[in-house]
């Protein structure tokens, strides 16, 4: 997907802003105001800043899901991008499992997984995903586990070692694509 200069420069404002700021307590105004565009051009690309973050989400994992040569190493650049951007992910978990937030990630995620099932990608979720027979359902346990270990590495403020986390990573993606 080619991303216009103007999306680019939302998604990045976004991004910085998640560096000192929670998700929830953004407003569309305040990102307009980081990227130095005005609203209007934000609404010419985006329903909400939940849109921006589905589309910064899925240009984000494209990028790390695209650069690795294998499988597991994507899933060791996936968490050394997170163990990079604590600050970020902490703004995107600060909320509870009970949120909105939680809720609109899963949807995020899930349609990520789903899109990337038409692209040529062979990793083991993306092929458990085209095997299955109910690939939307498929794609919601996913996207499950993976927000909620995320979730769960920052509620423990990332104590368990980096490497630890990627061998477990890597382990789970194995079982769960299965």
């Amino acid at each position: 997907m080619r991303l216009t200069r103007t999306t680019r420069d939302f998604q990045n404002a976004l991004m910085t802003l998640l560096e000192t700021n929670s998700f929830e307590h953004l407003t569309v105004d305040q990102i307009c105001e980081e990227a130095m565009l005005h609203r209007s051009s934000f609404y010419r690309y985006f329903d909400d800043k939940y849109d921006l973050l589905a589309q910064t989400l899925n240009t984000q994992i494209g990028r790390i899901a695209d650069s690795g040569e294998s499988e597991e190493d994507v899933i060791k650049q996936f968490v050394m991008y997170i163990d990079g951007h604590k600050d970020l992910v902490r703004h995107l978990a600060s909320s509870s499992s009970h949120s909105s937030l939680y809720t609109e990630m899963l949807q995020i995620l899930s349609k990520v997984l789903l899109e990337r099932r038409e692209s040529g990608t062979k990793d083991s979720i993306i092929l458990a995903l085209k095997k299955s027979d109910n690939p939307e359902m498929t794609a919601y346990l996913f996207s499950g586990s993976i927000i909620g270990v995320f979730f769960w590495w920052q509620k423990n403020n990332y104590e368990l070692p980096t490497e630890d986390f990627i061998n477990f990573a890597k382990q789970s993606v194995l079982s769960l694509s299965k």
